[in-house]
């Protein structure tokens, strides 16, 4: 049986290491997410143009950026499955769709994310020849990178379906669950407008209200 299998139908969650490795990716992953969105250059940027010059602007911190947003990614996939785990274990199938969804999202992500590894290395040296910029344009708007924005979205619905799951099954107090069902939307909306400030708020807040989930987690193993 693979790990991950291991993950999605809860057995990770029977032993003591099993739920504190379970806790942990559930925490680590959003604040991850968090470091990377604070060093990105190109945060809030939506063109090609704009992405490529931002990146060249400082390659070194986008690299560093980037550890975090890989980092990040393969968390994030783990913590999904963990949920999976933890809502099929209660029932919930809205939860258990919910952390499905949420891992598609963020595979997609992962994918989309070597357009920065491109960037860099076009800002190697003298920077973005006008043909480069070109080719990254090309690139940026691509079918197949336009198809994986579109399934990289899924991480968005997965995450509100998992704040219904977390309301429904009262494992965090009411307001926790409506905070973690709109935090998917709104970091998406703060991101396009380039609010830094309020999609960092929406990490910050399921890093928390997923230490909740962890403590049920490492109190009752998952169960109802």
């Amino acid at each position: 049986m693979g790990a991950g299998t291991c993950f999605t139908d809860g057995m990770v969650l029977e032993s003591r290491a099993g739920r504190l490795l379970a806790a942990a990716v559930l925490v680590a992953y959003p604040l991850l997410i968090l470091v990377y969105w604070l060093l990105y250059p190109a945060y809030g940027e939506t063109s090609a143009a704009a992405v490529l010059h931002a990146i060249d602007g400082d390659p070194s911190r986008t690299q560093v950026a980037d550890l975090f947003a890989f980092s990040g990614g393969f968390v994030a996939v783990a913590a999904s499955a963990v949920l999976m785990g933890f809502f099929g274990r209660r029932g919930s199938w809205t939860g258990w769709v919910g952390g499905a969804l949420s891992a598609t999202g963020w595979i997609a992500v992962l994918s989309v994310l070597i357009l920065d590894v491109v960037a860099i290395e076009m800002s190697r040296g003298s920077g973005p020849t006008p043909a480069m910029v070109r080719a990254y344009h090309g690139a940026f708007t691509a079918p197949i990178t336009i198809g994986l924005n579109v399934v990289a979205a899924m991480h968005i619905v997965g995450g509100v379906l998992i704040g219904v799951a977390l309301i429904r099954t009262r494992v965090v107090p009411p307001a926790a669950g409506i905070i973690a069902t709109l935090a998917a939307p709104v970091h998406l909306a703060a991101n396009l407008a380039g609010l830094l400030w309020l999609d960092e708020a929406t990490w910050i807040a399921l890093a928390v209200i997923y230490g909740l989930v962890g403590r049920e987690i490492l109190e009752r193993g998952g169960g109802t």
